[in-house]
């Protein structure tokens, strides 16, 4: 990608697999003295670091000791009770198993994305470079004919320069369509083959991620967000079939899924996955116990205001029947006050009206 002394220096900094500041500096003084975008050149460099330490990792896993046992027998750590597969809860004493190899599976998940992200980026940058230097040989090419050829081709020689041009240019911004569709399809697999965890925290951890990027709320559900509700799905119905003992984590994944689906734009996006009639009938009782609630705070509400606002009002319009002047004007900065404490009593009503009603 880069000349053979840029290269030299890129491969002995990253030899131990890290990069200091002091690398960084000398790296970035010759990639500088030789012309090259230097935040174009940190991405390059962030890219190949984050490949780099991913095949170490994978060379070392090839490299452990493997067992000739078939498969493990799971035991609880509390009372050494045999487990099932994708069990989070022990049925027999309730422990609850938490940071079980310490996998952070959405972190997991999320660099993943950002290595694929980084790729794409130098991809794009490569494409561009070409695209200049082609442009620039095209420019030169145009630009070589002798005088008296120019003269002689007219305007003829610049409508068929400039259809060159744009064929050019139309080829590749298609090549620059391709590699956006291509990357893009990338990010989308990793999405979808990414496995879904068994521990508690990482379930709901990967359902937050998943939930919170499957909608933008811009009103249009993309090829990305919807990648992201099939992952959501697939997330939510594995804790409904290892965590039918865990009622918190259903519970909890419930609220995440149901608060989704409320912000889904109108359609069968909202019926993006199947929840069990318990955790149905749930939703609906707190739902119906939020709206209760807010009915009696919309009363409560209205008393408050009611009750400075009405009297105010009453006693004015009573001071502007007499015939003096000071009652009248009494009167009327009355049934000003009235006024503004009832507007201001209708933007709290419709403040608390706009409230979700879903907790």
């Amino acid at each position: 990608m880069y000349d053979e002394r840029i290269e030299s220096l890129i491969n002995a900094a990253l030899a131990d697999g890290q990069l200091s500041e002091k690398e960084k500096q000398i790296l970035f003084k010759n990639a500088q003295e030789q012309g090259i975008d230097l935040d174009e050149f940190e991405m390059v460099l962030n890219a190949r670091l984050t490949e780099l330490n991913k095949k170490s990792a994978q060379a070392s896993q090839a490299s452990a000791p493997k067992s000739n046992k078939f498969g493990d027998i799971r035991k609880c750590p509390s009372c050494g009770a045999i487990l099932q597969s994708f069990q989070t809860k022990c049925d027999t004493c309730g422990y609850e198993f938490k940071n079980v190899g310490a996998v952070n599976s959405a972190q997991k998940l999320f660099d993943l994305l950002q290595a694929a992200e980084l790729r794409k980026s130098e991809r794009i940058a490569e494409h561009n470079k070409e695209k200049n230097r082609r442009l620039d040989a095209l420019s030169q090419r145009h630009n070589s004919d002798s005088s008296m050829v120019k003269i002689l081709g007219g305007n003829k020689r610049k409508e068929i320069q400039d259809e060159e041009r744009e064929d050019l240019i139309r080829e590749l911004n298609d090549d620059l369509v391709k590699i956006e569709r291509k990357a893009n399809e990338e990010q989308a697999n990793i999405i979808k083959n990414f496995p879904v965890p068994n521990t508690t925290e990482d379930l709901l951890e990967l359902l937050a991620m998943a939930t919170s990027n499957a909608y933008d709320n811009d009103g249009v559900i993309g090829a990305k967000e919807e990648i992201w509700l099939q992952k959501a799905d697939q997330i939510y119905q594995k804790i409904i079939v290892c965590a039918s003992n865990d009622k918190p984590l259903l519970e909890k994944s419930t609220h995440m899924v149901v608060s989704l689906m409320k912000r889904l734009p109108k359609g069968n996006y909202k019926k993006f996955t199947t929840i069990p009639q318990k955790m149905k009938d749930m939703v609906e009782d707190e739902l119906k116990a939020n709206q209760q609630r807010k009915k009696e705070k919309l009363l409560a509400l209205g008393k408050k205001y009611g009750i400075i606002a009405a009297p105010c009002f009453v006693v004015g319009l009573v001071l502007n029947l007499f015939d003096s002047s000071t009652s009248r004007s009494i009167g009327t900065l009355l049934i000003i006050v009235a006024f503004i404490v009832i507007f201001i009593g209708w933007r709290a009503w419709k403040k608390l009206k706009k409230e979700d009603s879903f907790i």
